[in-house]
């Protein structure tokens, strides 16, 4: 029930984003299958927690683990039944990958005992995830960049000689493009980290911080997609959103590179 619940979030949110890509919030509207998959994904996940639940003996709400696993749970369902009354069907491009990484942190978060070690393969899907997704979140942010620096530029009637930077609908589309290449590798970089995340109860500080700056990047990231089907949102309000999620995506390479310093308090003057 694991597998197949993580499988069918995992291909919930590949249609849902197939469907922005392909038409927008009137296909989403339209879309049937997504929110089908993705509601037999969230029953999956219903199985498996009920069982995790009788096999680890555990109450699901005296655990961090299942309280996680049942809101996502509820967030979904709420999303189901609402999305035709309310019209929130690009909601769906936050509540399947949400699911993907909640399904992920519970089977990995819950074991009482230490697990096998990661393979290889499996630490390097992590990392090119990651790295990957981040190139994307550079150029997304470098035209968000020069989308604002453009608008300056006409507003204060600087006109550039010729060879400038492009126009600022070129500009937008592409750092949206960008992101929307870009945000699902960052995704299945979050959701393998999740294999991790039980050390953050015991952590040390740059565990601690890579988790939040990792977590917050893809809160902005997924915020600036879901505005711009919902809220129409595009322009200079989009390209500060993708800029200040990359600054976080970029932060966690940081703290990866003074990790060193972190552990032996050589940043606190221990």
């Amino acid at each position: 029930m694991f597998a197949i619940a993580a499988l069918l979030y995992g291909a919930a949110a590949v249609l849902f984003y197939s469907e922005v890509i392909g038409g927008g919030a009137q296909r989403l509207e339209r879309g049937k299958t997504p929110p089908r998959v993705l509601a037999c994904g969230a029953l999956a996940h219903l199985v498996y927690v009920v069982h995790a639940s009788f096999v680890a003996r555990v109450c699901p709400i005296h655990s961090v683990h299942f309280i996680l696993s049942v809101a996502s749970l509820l967030a979904t369902g709420v999303y189901l039944g609402a999305r035709l009354r309310i019209k929130i069907h690009a909601l769906g491009l936050v509540v399947a990958p949400t699911g993907l990484v909640v399904t992920l942190g519970t089977f990995f978060m819950g074991r009482v005992e230490p697990g096998q070690k990661l393979s290889a393969s499996f630490i390097g899907l992590h990392v090119l995830s990651n790295l990957v997704g981040i190139a994307l979140f550079l150029l997304a942010c470098g035209a968000a960049v020069m989308y604002l620096v453009q608008e300056r530029r006409l507003k204060s009637k600087r006109i550039l000689p010729s060879g400038g930077l492009p126009p600022l609908d070129s500009l937008d589309r592409a750092a949206h493009r960008f992101l929307i290449a870009g945000f699902p590798l960052i995704t299945v970089g979050l959701a393998t980290g999740t294999v991790w995340a039980d050390q953050l109860e015991r952590g040390t500080p740059d565990e601690i911080l890579r988790a939040v700056f990792g977590y917050a990047a893809w809160l902005l990231v997924a915020a600036v997609l879901l505005l711009r089907v919902l809220a129409g949102w595009s322009g200079r309000r989009a390209a500060y959103g993708t800029v200040a999620g990359f600054l976080c995506a970029a932060a966690v390479l940081v703290v990866y590179l003074v990790r060193p310093l972190l552990r032996d308090g050589s940043l606190l003057g221990g």
